[in-house]
């Protein structure tokens, strides 16, 4: 049995697949995010859960948002506790087995190239739209993470000059220390920033979906705010690794207004030899990441 991880900013979820990467069982778990003693056991836990479900000690692929430095230490800014911790070590030595780490989002790309939205396609690009912004890149099926492991961090990409000054949106500080990091404004977070910034009378990117649907005039312009800005961002994606499609997964990918319109606006940040990739759902929807990291368990294990 192979069991993929998939730690969010708000919930970690496991689950089981079978040799041919088929889903046997799956369960979900609010993620402690400032304790880092609970948050290793939460997933020490829901392993040996598996392992008493399966009978058997699964491969494990984890995927976190964030990535290991040189010392192996977390980098994982939305997950305060884990954050400079050897998270990676602390857990391969409590569960006895190998396991396999890797960026959530990767885990994501990974997975859509195999099976999932983005199948059928030499290159192309997971992104998160979640509690965070992120990216992963696949090329011919392969991950591809960079010389540090910091490739497609996209999230922390600045906001473009020019839609700040459309706007008038400050710099917001960022987790990662730096200002004016695209997920401030991207993110779930963000739009729900954008909300009470914009004075549109919504508390959460929810209500203001909500009130889209029901022709809200403030909900239409900060949806249209939104979506300017995540075409501005996709374009420059698409500048920077020319991807054949791109899967949105992680809350905001649920809401369909996108799909429409977002060819349309990032096109206005192409030249015009430029032509914008289809932008698609994941396939396997929010669930797609810990099918990657099962994947990448898989995948070790076959590799010996």
């Amino acid at each position: 049995m192979h069991y993929g991880v998939d730690v969010g900013g708000t919930k970690i979820e496991l689950a089981l697949f079978d040799e041919s990467l088929q889903p046997v069982d799956s369960w979900r778990v609010p993620t402690p995010k400032h304790d880092y003693a609970e948050f290793v056991d939460t997933i020490v836990g829901m392993v040996e859960r598996a392992d008493a479900l399966t009978g058997v000690k699964g491969s494990v692929g984890i995927g976190i948002p964030g990535f290991f430095d040189a010392n192996e230490n977390t980098v994982a800014v939305n997950i305060p506790g884990i954050h400079g911790r050897p998270l990676s070590v602390d857990l391969c030595a409590r569960l006895a087995r190998p396991v396999v780490f890797e960026n959530d989002v990767n885990t994501l790309a990974l997975s859509e190239a195999h099976g999932g939205a983005l199948a059928g396609h030499t290159y192309a690009m997971g992104v998160v739209l979640g509690t965070g912004v992120a990216g992963g890149f696949v090329a011919n099926g392969q991950l591809c993470k960079g010389s540090q492991h910091i490739a497609c961090e996209l999230g922390h990409l600045p906001l473009s000059a020019r839609l700040q000054q459309k706007y008038d949106l400050p710099l917001r500080d960022c987790g990662c220390g730096l200002q004016g990091c695209i997920e401030n404004y991207l993110s779930g977070p963000g739009l729900g920033w954008m909300c009470q910034y914009f004075e549109s009378g919504y508390n959460s990117p929810e209500s203001m979906a909500e009130g889209l649907r029901r022709k809200e005039p403030k909900a239409q312009q900060v949806f249209d705010i939104y979506v300017d800005c995540l075409g501005c961002f996709l374009a420059q994606v698409t500048l920077s690794y020319d991807p054949g499609a791109i899967a949105l997964a992680g809350g905001l990918s649920n809401l369909a207004e996108i799909y429409p319109r977002i060819g349309e606006s990032m096109s206005r940040y192409l030249f015009s030899a430029a032509k914008p990739p289809a932008v698609v759902p994941a396939q396997f929807g929010d669930s797609s990441g810990v099918r990657g990291a099962a994947l990448l368990g898989l995948q070790a294990m076959e590799s010996g």
